[in-house]
């Protein structure tokens, strides 16, 4: 689903799409391979649809999971989630899901944060995510915009994930001139053929 094999993302994500739902299905996927997450959120997740996603989880399996509720505070907690990451290998992730708020610019420390953070841990996966806002500009090849501005886009590949125009509960990530298709179940995402 989201390949983990380019360097650090950015899943920036259109409204309702099901960005944690992503997220929650790649921590799955870490884990059951051995993995180690860190998962930094600005909210914790509906605890419902969590349990459905990660239904074959056992003690062991939370076991590998460190949550990390930043609130409205990511620069605050930085060097703790810095500190953690330092034991993480490449078959590890860190997840910030909604780095920055759904609402106006990020911030400058928010944007520093995940910039940082970026440069720090190259030796584990890293995946942010926030919510896309629509192109106001008139670029007819642009509808969804990322957050973070240029800072963001050096640091981080970027994914877009957004709901099919035409199909309910189609959800289409594009990465550079790839497109794929999911289907939102009651186990999250889902891969399907277009």
């Amino acid at each position: 689903m989201l390949e983990l094999t380019h360097g650090p993302l950015h899943v920036s994500a259109s409204p309702g799409s099901g960005k944690t739902a992503l997220c929650l299905g790649v921590i799955s996927r870490i884990v059951s391979e051995g993995g180690n997450v860190i998962w930094a959120c600005r909210e914790i997740p509906n605890a419902e649809r969590a349990r459905s996603i990660l239904c074959d989880f056992d003690d062991s399996d939370f076991e590998k999971i460190s949550i990390i509720h930043y609130s409205n505070n990511l620069p605050k907690y930085l060097d703790t989630i810095i500190s953690l990451s330092r034991s993480l290998t490449k078959r590890d992730i860190i997840i910030l899901d909604d780095w920055c708020g759904n609402h106006g610019r990020a911030s400058k420390g928010e944007i520093s944060s995940v910039c940082e953070l970026s440069d720090v841990c190259r030796n584990t996966n890293l995946v942010i995510t926030s919510s896309s806002y629509e192109d106001a500009s008139g670029n007819r090849n642009k509808t969804w915009v990322s957050r973070g501005g240029s800072s963001v886009e050096r640091s981080f590949k970027t994914v877009f994930l957004e709901n099919h125009a035409l199909k309910t509960g189609v959800r289409v990530i594009r990465f550079d001139e790839t497109e794929k298709f999911l289907m939102m179940t009651q186990r999250g995402l889902v891969e399907i053929s277009s």
